[in-house]
C-alpha cells in the first residue's frame, strides 16, 4: 500500500483548502470529486485525471469509473501507476479517499455516497 508523504499530504491540505469555497453544490447525498491522479506512485502531476473523473462521477450517488489508460493516457511510460480519488458527499463533511494499487489500468474504482444500511445485533446474555 502506498501512503502519502508529508509533502505530498501538505500540497494536497493547501490544494483542497483552496478549492473548498468554490466546490459547485450538489444535491443531498451526491459526489464531489476534489481531486484525482493516475500514476502518483509514479511521480505524476497533482490532479492529472481530476477533469475527467469529476465529468463523469459528480453529481451521482455512486460512480463505477473504469481506469484505463487508453482514456487517460500514459503520464509515466515504464511505471507501474496507481489511481487515487478524494471525494465528498454533498451531506457529509468527511472527506473520502479510494485508491487502487499500482497497476491501476483495466480495473474498476467505486466512488459511492450511497448510505450504508445497518442492522441492529441483539444483545447476547452472559450465561
Amino acid at each position: 500500500m502506498h501512503r502519502f508523504s508529508l509533502r505530498a499530504a501538505s500540497r494536497l491540505l493547501v490544494a483542497l483548502c483552496a478549492m473548498a469555497g468554490a466546490m459547485p453544490a450538489f444535491a443531498a447525498g451526491d459526489i464531489t470529486v476534489l481531486t484525482a491522479w493516475y500514476g502518483q506512485s509514479c511521480g505524476t502531476t497533482h490532479g492529472n485525471v481530476t477533469a475527467h473523473v469529476q465529468s463523469r462521477c459528480n453529481g451521482r450517488r455512486s460512480c463505477n469509473y473504469p481506469v484505463e489508460v487508453q482514456t487517460l493516457g500514459d503520464p509515466s511510460p515504464g511505471c507501474q501507476k496507481n489511481f487515487v480519488v478524494l471525494y465528498t458527499c454533498s451531506d457529509a463533511t468527511t472527506v473520502r479517499l479510494v485508491q487502487l494499487t499500482a497497476e491501476a489500468s483495466g480495473r474498476l474504482v467505486e466512488l459511492s455516497c450511497v448510505p450504508v444500511p445497518t442492522v441492529p445485533v441483539p444483545a447476547t446474555s452472559a450465561r
